[in-house]
């Protein structure tokens, strides 16, 4: 009788997952911690890898259906087990039949001329290769085979800086030239139906649930941005000279820490439930970040407690460790405010939507030299709209406004940041 793998439990209060992707097909041969497929939540996106070794005989839904926790996810005949996670030397290798063989060749067969030195491995593992989805993806890439690296981690599991000491497999032919690709032009009537699967489908839910429960509103200002550019440019000779690379992002989201203190019920989310304001302590700052994967939002924990230069360390690895699908599910949770910046994009503003629990938002854009009066005279400065969106409910038009004023007198006077003790 077949194993049926449930799907697990992948997070605290997750119930269900949406499927994503199969990495198998039925009648495959899989290993035991070889990916399955790929799923989302409410929470992440990650791999599920298959407890057992065998054939998959059946999979449980298809790409953007939901299964429950617990429920059948596919089914593995493990009577094929062995085949799967044999190690190549265990048996003599077959004659090959195309003059190429992927296994050592017998020791008692002579070759017609000397094969190439093989790359250096590590003693052959007893049993599985341990190692994470994310591992197991980046050595598919690099073209390295997991027997063949000696793991370093807990229980011998192989880790990325396992994989850096391996040299990849050499392509065995040059890769043809590709044209650009042409943008996909339909026929005159014609149309597409794109399923909404995966990051795609959350954010649409996460959308309009947001614009459905809270009462939006979106208060603009400009901000003469001459001394934050001042203060940018001098503190980016300082943190190069340490390897750091400072964004305006870090000082504006330190700016926006010190200003919430001020205004703690900006930093604050909506219990619906019980329909309460529940003001936070710690300014978890949330960034919007545009990944191949869709929209996340790794969270900088605790920013009134860092100095500019910590959060510029920390939100560049963050950011892309959360580009190439690598975040931790609590970085990208428990925040108290967003920031979302278009202005690398273009544009002039944009009003941007809540990431409900949250009551407040800020929209940051492009910073653009334009002719402005100052002292009777017209001169040329750097200016930027700030556009944050609050939540009507809890937070009054006057209240908004009066944030951002404060906000903007930080920018326009960033001196003042160089004070704060951390």
């Amino acid at each position: 009788m077949a194993f049926v793998f449930e799907l697990p439990e992948v997070g605290e209060g997750v119930v269900e997952a949406e499927v994503v992707s199969w990495k198998v097909a039925e009648g495959d041969m899989v290993a035991v911690d070889q990916p399955l497929c790929e799923i989302t939540t409410d929470k992440a996106q990650l791999e599920v890898s298959s407890p057992k070794a065998g054939r998959v005989v059946k999979l449980h839904g298809k790409p953007g259906d939901i299964i429950k926790v617990h429920s059948p996810l596919c089914e593995i005949d493990e009577n094929g087990a062995g085949a799967a996670v044999a190690p190549k030397a265990a048996a003599p290798a077959p004659e090959p039949t195309n003059g190429v063989s992927t296994h050592a060749p017998k020791a008692a067969a002579p070759a017609p001329a000397p094969a190439p030195a093989p790359r250096p491995a590590a003693p052959a593992p007893s049993g599985p290769t341990k190692a994470a989805p994310a591992v197991r993806r980046e050595a598919r890439e690099l073209g390295i085979d997991l027997r063949d690296v000696a793991g370093t981690g807990p229980g011998g599991r192989v880790t990325r800086d396992d994989l850096h000491g391996q040299p990849a497999a050499a392509p065995e032919a040059p890769l043809p030239v590709i044209a650009p690709a042409l943008p996909m032009v339909l026929p005159s009537g014609g149309e597409e139906r794109v399923k909404l699967i995966g990051v795609r489908r959350k954010i649409a839910e996460q959308m309009r649930k947001s614009k459905s429960t809270a009462a939006h509103f979106t208060y603009v200002e400009e901000v003469d941005c001459k001394e934050l550019v001042t203060l940018r440019n001098r503190l980016k000779k300082v943190a190069a000279e340490k390897g750091i690379k400072l964004t305006y992002i870090p000082i504006i989201m330190k700016a926006v820490s010190v200003v919430l203190r001020e205004f703690p019920n900006v930093n604050a989310v909506m219990d619906e439930e019980n329909l309460e304001l529940v003001v936070k302590g710690d300014h978890n700052i949330g960034i919007s970040t545009d990944t191949p994967n869709g929209l996340y939002v790794p969270v900088i924990k605790n920013v009134e407690q860092k100095s500019i230069l910590h959060i510029a360390v920390e939100m560049d690895d963050l950011v892309k460790r959360t580009r190439a699908g690598k975040a931790k599910l609590d970085e990208l949770k428990g925040g108290t405010f967003t920031m979302t910046s278009v202005g690398s994009i273009g544009g002039v503003l944009a009003t941007p939507i809540l990431n409900i629990p949250e009551v407040a938002i800020l929209g940051i854009n492009a910073i653009r030299d334009q002719a402005v009066v100052r002292d009777g005279q017209i001169v040329i400065r750097p200016m930027m709209y700030l556009s944050p969106s609050f939540d009507h409910r809890v937070i009054d038009g006057a209240v908004g406004a009066r944030f951002v004023a404060a906000l903007k007198a930080v920018l326009e006077h960033p001196e003042r940041l160089l004070m704060e003790l951390r």
